[in-house]
């Protein structure tokens, strides 16, 4: 039998990227995120997915494939209404996959793992794997976003799902198996229980090297993204090489990566090249040494006064920049406590990245909680030296502090006179998202605050995740596969003339594509 690759989500949205890769009696899908573009058609922030019905509402409403067998009994209803729902797809299958490929932690990417059953191995480099730990340990308690380990449910007398007594069983943890090294992780944060002593228990798990996935054999690609831990993917199929480029960038400080998966890719001649479009319609990014000159011109020009660094939850790389400038400029910067816990399981892989702890001009801001969970407590005792609302409020201009919208009523206790808001985040996407950034203006405008980088456009303080469409053409041009498959793009005929001499084939949700000849 020929391979076959099924593009399930992702094919005309920019993320939730799902895609089954099929060749004799191997399967294995390339990411399993989130698609916020389906979620946000039918949900929003006080309107979720019901709990108690399982998986019934992601498979009635189109977030997940229909695909009988990769999902988690646990979750599945008790009169199989899910399954009967399931059916009324026409791309509606029973199917068994071998692992999941996971490209890097975002949540368009890796998010809806939380659904699948929790004996596929999900497939990673070390420190993506981590990082989807600390994301769920840090995130609130819900069945959307459970990648690393699961609350284990039960279904009630009344045929409602919820969960499992914590007494009598443990969390479920997936068995991640990484690509590169083992780290040496002399704190054992893999094993870090996300609960109190009294609550779930938190069994110890070995992490494994992968060996390649069934019959296929696999290679993973380091490359330049806005979140560490990224990489592209080559699969060995019957039919040749298949190479999947995740997210990627050139215009970052670590674009050689991406240029030697371009070199390493085109050595392996691929017979199809799955290629992310994100920004094919949108004009060129700014570098990030762009956005570092930028930045540090606003701090100068802010003595004395607060600045505020926005940027996105994962970016590390941006935190570093500011952490740069904080340097040059006399100041310290003041992380979030979930920063703090990220970098203590990036720690974990990579000792050259900083915490609290190895770098003295980094510290914790200490939130006023009354009741603060458990990793949050992990962080007030790694790092006891903190900074608090009333410290800042008394040495204004000491600081950059890396806050973000849903932080930023701390704004009230620091009861800053003014100074300098650095947006250095992606733009607007969605209508929800332009109400956001109407809301921070108003909260601006309310502190006196100078805003940079708050636009509808791409600006000079934030450097995109994502490759522009000259690049982009060049990348495929270079690894020159037998074939393009536009995924993550909200244009993907947009393909077809940027890369006109190419043979470019737009997938269809829940269509097999044949990939011979």
């Amino acid at each position: 039998m020929a391979a076959t690759i099924t593009v399930y989500d992702g094919a005309d949205t920019i993320g939730g990227n799902k895609i089954l890769l099929e060749d004799r009696e191997t399967a294995a899908f390339l990411d399993f995120g989130t698609s916020f573009d389906a979620r946000f058609r039918y949900f929003e922030e006080f309107l979720s997915p019901r709990l108690r019905a399982g998986l019934l509402d992601l498979i009635h409403m189109g977030l997940v494939p229909p695909l009988r067998g990769i999902y988690r009994r646990d979750l599945e209803d008790s009169e199989g209404r899910a399954w009967e729902r399931a059916r009324r797809f026409p791309h509606y299958r029973e199917r068994r996959v071998d692992a999941v490929l996971l490209s890097h932690a975002h949540m368009d990417h890796c998010g809806y793992i939380s659904f699948l059953d929790p004996e596929i191995p999900i497939v990673c480099t070390s420190m993506t794997a981590y990082l989807c730990k600390a994301i769920q340990d840090c995130a609130a308690h819900q069945f959307e976003g459970e990648m690393c380990y699961a609350v284990p449910r039960t279904t009630y007398e009344d045929g409602t799902i919820g969960a499992a007594p914590h007494r009598d069983f443990p969390f479920v943890r997936r068995p991640y198996h990484v690509t590169d090294n083992l780290c040496d992780d002399p704190g054992d944060f893999w094993n870090l229980s996300p609960a109190v002593a009294r609550g779930r228990y938190f069994a110890s798990q070995q992490r494994e090297v992968a060996g390649g996935v069934g019959d296929l054999r696999t290679r993973f690609f380091p490359v330049d993204h806005s979140i560490y831990g990224a990489a592209a993917i080559a699969v060995e199929t019957s039919d040749g090489w298949v190479a999947y480029t995740g997210d990627l960038r050139r215009h970052g400080r670590t674009r050689i990566l991406t240029d030697r998966f371009v070199e390493e890719a085109a050595k392996l001649a691929p017979v199809a090249l799955l290629c992310e479009g994100t920004n094919i319609d949108r004009e060129p990014s700014p570098t990030e040494d762009q956005v570092f000159e930028a930045c540090l011109e606003v701090v100068r020009g802010f003595d004395g006064q607060l600045v505020v660094a926005d940027f996105g939850p994962r970016n590390v790389e941006r935190l570093l920049t500011f952490l740069e400038i904080a340097r040059l400029t006399g100041r310290r910067l003041a992380v979030m406590d979930k920063d703090a816990y990220l970098l203590t399981a990036m720690h974990a892989v990579d000792p050259s990245i900083p915490t609290p702890g190895t770098e003295p001009l980094m510290i914790v801001y200490r939130r006023a909680l009354r009741e603060p969970r458990h990793w949050v407590e992990g962080v007030r005792q790694w790092y006891p030296e903190q900074v608090t609302a009333g410290d800042i409020g008394t040495h204004i201009g000491d600081y950059i502090l890396c806050i973000s919208f849903f932080d930023i009523t701390e704004l009230v206790d620091i009861d800053p006179a003014g100074g300098a808001w650095i947006y250095s985040s992606s733009e607007a996407h969605n209508e929800e998202q332009q109400f956001e950034l109407r809301r921070l203006q108003n909260w601006l405008e309310r502190f006196n605050f100078s805003p940079f980088g708050l636009t509808e456009r791409a600006s000079r303080f934030h450097a995109s995740g994502h490759i522009g469409a000259q690049e982009l053409a060049r990348v495929i041009r270079e690894i020159a596969p037998r074939q393009v498959i536009p995924i993550h793009t909200r244009s993907p005929q947009r393909f077809p003339e940027i890369v006109p001499e190419m043979r470019v084939e737009l997938p269809r949700v829940g269509v097999s594509m044949h990939l011979a000849g």
